[in-house]
């Protein structure tokens, strides 16, 4: 990431930043992580609404459309543009979606911090057992 700011103007880079950013917070952390922690986590706990939060829609939608590549960036760069099916019927025509840069950095920063926390308490967990 730190190569994509440090080189600006590179739209290939950015590009390319774009995706891995979406596909590993939306699609890999989606299935690896926030799926599980979302059934084990204690209810009404704030770990256990984050990961509702990043596995449902709209985020869901986004994930599906990510994995899929059915996105594209708005005109004006403001945002994103995706497309996917509201239900799991693979008959249903997919509906139209947009999500704004604002919008959507939280929701990677939100996938970005809740993984990492994760992450580190399982590392420690494990630690701690030896």
């Amino acid at each position: 990431m730190d190569l994509v700011h440090d080189n600006p103007g590179h739209p290939g880079l950015t590009r390319a930043q774009v995706i891995a950013q979406n596909y590993i917070s939306f699609v890999y952390l989606g299935d690896a992580c926030f799926k599980t922690i979302r059934k084990c986590a204690p209810t009404g706990s704030v770990t256990k609404r984050c990961c509702r939060f990043l596995t449902d829609n709209p985020v869901r939608a986004f994930r599906n459309a990510v994995a899929h590549a059915n996105w594209k960036y708005k005109s004006d760069f403001s945002g994103l543009i995706f497309w996917s099916r509201k239900g799991n019927d693979p008959t249903e025509e997919p509906s139209r979606f947009e999500v704004s840069q604002v919008d959507l950095g939280f929701w990677q920063a939100l996938a970005r911090c809740v993984a990492y926390v994760a992450y580190t308490e399982a590392t420690n967990k494990d630690e701690s057992q030896n």
